[in-house]
């Protein structure tokens, strides 16, 4: 099956994003409707829920901060609920440029990909140096857990097969929910594609603890590698 306006949602964690959420719904307005766009916002202190009320988008709020994953998983289940049949994912600081979602189901479309990751450039002068190292680092490891080649394990610039989600049983509620998905569709043989996306770091706050980040990655490996 194919990709295309009508059977792809939207899936935005959101975090504490009221300075960046409304241009980048703006932006995704112009090639979806507002109502396959869902947005979880995770437990935001600021207006970030208030902004996505204002759009008239699907919105769904945690009393708490619960971790990225736990907001994708809530995004990928409501848009099975609603009969989306795909779901792209961006971030919500405009760390991913929404112009370049058709190009996401333009890959889509050639391979009929389960999976297409955004990878983005590896250079000092786009991404700050840890990143390059933390993002280097990981990509080899699940690339040489998996099989497949994996440019960019970190990248959360997405689009998925959600019959496939579907079918998963997840236990990552954090960052590492995006390398466990990559994990378990390997494990499916699935699909997975690359596009070029931009590296954009504009002075965003970062929200990833570095340390427990790195060992929840470990501990998703060797969970995956027993079963």
């Amino acid at each position: 099956m194919k990709a295309n306006k009508q059977n792809t949602a939207i899936v935005i964690p959101v975090y504490n994003s009221e300075k960046y959420l409304a241009k980048l719904l703006t932006k995704i307005l112009h090639f979806f409707p507002k109502e396959n766009i869902f947005a979880v916002d995770d437990g935001s202190s600021d207006k970030s829920a208030e902004i996505c009320s204002s759009y008239g988008i699907n919105l769904f709020k945690f009393l708490q901060n619960s971790g990225k994953g736990s907001a994708l998983k809530k995004g990928f289940e409501e848009a099975i609920k609603n009969n989306f049949v795909f779901a792209i994912t961006l971030d919500s600081d405009l760390q991913h440029d929404p112009d370049k979602i058709p190009d996401f189901i333009k890959k889509q479309n050639e391979k009929e990909s389960d999976l297409v990751i955004g990878k983005r450039n590896f250079s000092l002068t786009k991404m700050p140096l840890h990143r390059i190292c933390s993002n280097t680092l990981t990509s080899f490891i699940v690339s040489l857990v998996t099989g497949y080649r994996v440019f960019d394990s970190q990248s959360g610039y997405r689009l998925y097969n959600l019959n496939l989600i579907g079918r998963l049983n997840f236990v990552s509620q954090k960052y590492q929910f995006e390398t466990e998905i990559i994990l378990k569709f390997a494990k499916l043989k699935a699909r997975i594609d690359f596009i070029e996306i931009e590296t954009i770091y504009s002075g965003q706050k970062s929200y990833i603890s570095h340390f427990r980040d790195i060992m929840n990655f470990i501990k998703i490996v060797i969970h995956e590698m027993r079963n």
